[in-house]
């Protein structure tokens, strides 16, 4: 049986390394003290405690991210491995783009922005996803944020489909799909002023909630189908802030 045929067959990790052992002509061995070495290096990279208010704690679920402030946890392994993806991946679209300011660091409203890239005053923002379709709305909240604190009309959405579907059977749909799909979002000034106004509401509630230390005064958002909280570690505070039976 070859060592393939050996992983189909589920064999635990101890058999698996004796076996590509056996095939490989080497000794191979697990090496826990580089591991944990590897994840500390990662955590100092990666999960930074910011203080300040940024743009990115008013997209999605402020009460996460205010709890993350006030009470940080340590990422598991399968986040920090989200983050040096994303991070790669952002830093490989930042380079093809070969233009503009990279992570470009702006202030507005006593809130902090982190441009992916500013293109002569044109925001660009990089996201990565798994849905084939979905544009999640708060990439977009994200990017109409940016194009107010830099006073832009205009902002870029580029998108990296990382899980690709299979070819369509069908002859018109041969093509093969998009996979770096980008979007121009445009504001009027009536929608300028809507989003103005969504910004200053949202700094307004995470702040008071921010000094007073109380995670119940932040907003919650779970998401459909409570995607938001799926691998959240204050899903159990939340529930009992909402009353949620467990």
């Amino acid at each position: 049986m070859t060592v393939q045929s050996e992983l189909r067959a589920n064999v635990d990790k101890k058999q698996y390394l004796v076996l590509l052992t056996q095939n490989a002509t080497c000794a191979i061995k697990e090496d826990r003290t580089v591991e944990e070495k590897v994840k500390q290096n990662l955590f100092l990279e990666f999960y930074k405690i910011r203080e300040d208010i940024h743009a990115t704690d008013l997209v999605l679920c402020m009460r996460k991210s205010l709890a993350q402030k006030l009470n940080p946890t340590i990422p598991s392994t399968k986040q920090i491995g989200y983050f040096v993806d994303g991070a790669r991946r952002h830093e490989t679209l930042q380079k093809l783009y070969g233009q503009g300011v990279m992570e470009k660091e702006v202030e507005f409203e006593g809130v902090k922005c982190t441009i992916d890239i500013l293109d002569n005053g044109t925001p660009i923002e990089f996201k990565t996803t798994r849905a084939k379709l979905a544009i999640s709305e708060h990439w977009i909240r994200q990017l109409i944020f940016y194009m107010i604190a830099v006073n832009s009309n205009k902002g870029i959405l580029q998108i990296q489909r990382i899980m690709p579907s299979k070819r369509a059977k069908r002859k018109k749909e041969q093509e093969e799909e998009n996979l770096f799909p980008a979007f121009v979002i445009e504001l009027n000034e009536e929608q300028r002023e809507k989003w103005h106004e969504d910004f200053k509401e949202r700094k307004d509630r995470f702040l008071s909630a921010y000094q007073s230390k109380d995670p119940s005064k932040a907003p919650i958002f779970r998401g459909e189908n409570n995607w938001v909280c799926l691998e959240c570690p204050y899903r159990a505070e939340c529930d009992r802030i909402e009353g949620v039976s467990q």
